[in-house]
């Protein structure tokens, strides 16, 4: 029979360590200044752009490629606002659940599973839902996208929408070497060993068996799944932080990407995408004032270990400080020069 992703997900029953950043920034126990200690450190380990929209910038190592993590779901959501727009998607179709779970491998350290709650879509399991028939609309898929990091919905809005669309979309962003890999496929390549077709996979009884079989395998630790990560698809800072300061050509994604998101008086929006694998930390952040001025920063740190991993939001308060307050590019200038 062919084996459904509940099959899977039952049989296996493992969680994976890929981690998210929060979807909010928002303050943290760890001293930020901390981190400033950790990039002065490790600048060879760190690739920054960053332009606070009133004439403070920074550019360190900013064309070398690094591990883009879950960052990379800017692209998708630049792609889906221009299949909207031309009408080759409906942000009201319907999906069937089950066809957006079967990307679900569960490696995504419970992105799924917040992505389910924030649908009210009941999940027995904490896997997977109970009804693989229910339906939601391709814009709630967006919305857990931008907003979790959920890896099956952007795997599916890269088949729906067309890798070309997507490719597009970033070319018009100024990112036109932006990867738009399938996040299943890395994941299966970790548990395999080697690299398949997905679609292959989702259609492969026998091929899901091998998977099922070979997971008790996969490295569980942070350390484990660290020489991994690093061959995970790698792009720049300088290239992710085009797309953001392009954002305003995207109006829905860039809606997506602000939603929930408050700012001090003057703010109009703070739009972020990032995310985080065993040793990399990535993260994108946009502030939107009303008077019309825009700032943005895209930063990508690698060779991070578990403890320093575990104090992100303090990462992500540093660059937000850095874009809200004028005299703090200054301190990332001081630290990665």
């Amino acid at each position: 029979m062919l084996l459904t992703r509940r099959h899977l997900l039952s049989a296996c029953g493992v969680a994976g360590s890929a981690l998210l950043l929060p979807s909010s920034p928002a303050a943290a126990d760890p001293d930020p200044d901390d981190w400033l200690g950790w990039l002065r450190a490790n600048r060879r380990h760190v690739a920054a752009v960053l332009d606070d929209g009133r004439g403070g910038r920074l550019a360190h190592r900013p064309h070398e490629r690094q591990p883009l993590a879950a960052a990379v779901r800017a692209v998708h959501l630049a792609g889906y606002d221009l299949a909207v727009r031309g009408g080759q998607a409906d942000p009201g179709e319907r999906v069937r659940v089950g066809d957006w779970e079967k990307y679900h491998l569960g490696m995504d350290d419970g992105a799924h599973r917040e992505a389910l709650r924030a649908l009210d879509l009941k999940s027995t399991n904490g896997l997977t839902a109970d009804d693989p028939n229910a339906t939601v609309t391709l814009d709630d898929l967006v919305a857990v996208a931008a907003r979790h990091g959920d890896h099956a919905a952007l795997d599916h809005l890269r088949d729906r929408l067309g890798e070309r669309t997507l490719r597009t979309a970033a070319i018009r962003g100024g990112w036109p070497d932006a990867p738009v890999p399938s996040l299943l496929g890395e994941w299966l390549r970790l548990v395999l060993g080697r690299a398949v077709d997905v679609q292959r996979y989702l259609a492969d009884p026998q091929l899901q068996l091998e998977v099922i079989g070979r997971l008790p395998n996969v490295p569980k630790s942070y350390a484990g799944q660290r020489p991994f990560t690093r061959t995970t698809s790698r792009s720049t800072a300088a290239g992710l932080h085009r797309l953001l300061r392009a954002l305003d050509g995207f109006p829905r994604a860039l809606a997506h990407l602000e939603h929930g998101r408050t700012g001090p008086d003057g703010v109009a929006g703070i739009g972020f995408t990032g995310g985080a694998l065993p040793g990399v930390l990535t993260l994108g952040l946009r502030v939107r004032w009303r008077d019309g001025r825009v700032g943005t920063a895209a930063v990508l740190v690698e060779e991070v270990d578990d403890h320093r991993s575990g104090t992100a939001p303090a990462l992500v308060e540093l660059v937000l400080d850095a874009l809200l307050d004028p005299a703090a590019p200054g301190r990332f200038q001081v630290s990665l020069s």
